[in-house]
């Protein structure tokens, strides 16, 4: 089994909406070759609930390494590469081979963005790349709301069912 290129910790084969990938249990990265990324975004099988999604883009946003990766497959350094047209999401490429590393929760980012733009396509055809930047940050601001009404509903029902607990 192939070492993480992050924290060198043996990786596992996992199958992510069904497509063989390594994951390394220790960081939370995954390493995929470029036909199986396109094969995850084309699919849409395991649907991810909102809080669920919000929680995979935070993950993402702190999570991209700066530090400089060698190839887990050919040892060649990997270059820094932005995915599709979003300059947020920045993966990790082999020149060489073209193994991509993705950082703890870019792989799921990279999926709930191709999934937007999937979803409204009428949106992102018509609009330059401010506009979509925009359309992007309104879809992020709206989950992030709609996490926290769902954060606050869920803690008001746990202390509603203590409270029942404490006097039923």
């Amino acid at each position: 089994m192939p070492r993480c290129p992050v924290c060198r910790t043996q990786m596992d084969r996992i199958r992510y909406e069904r497509v063989p990938v390594h994951n390394c249990g220790s960081c939370g990265g995954h390493w995929v070759e470029k036909p199986r990324l396109d094969l995850i975004l084309a699919r849409r099988e395991v649907q991810m609930p909102e809080p669920v999604k919000q929680k995979m883009m935070e993950i993402a946003e702190e999570s991209n390494t700066t530090q400089k990766l060698i190839c887990l497959t050919c040892a060649k350094e990997m270059v820094k590469e932005q995915f599709k047209h979003w300059a947020e999401i920045q993966l990790d490429r082999c020149p060489k081979c073209n193994g991509i590393w993705l950082d703890r929760g870019e792989l799921e980012k990279c999926q709930i963005y191709w999934e937007y733009v999937q979803d409204h396509p009428e949106e992102w055809e018509n609009a330059d790349l401010a506009a979509r930047k925009a359309l992007l940050d309104a879809e992020w601001a709206n989950r992030k709301a709609e996490l926290r009404d769902f954060i606050e509903k869920t803690e008001e029902a746990r202390r509603y069912a203590g409270m029942w607990v404490m006097f039923g």
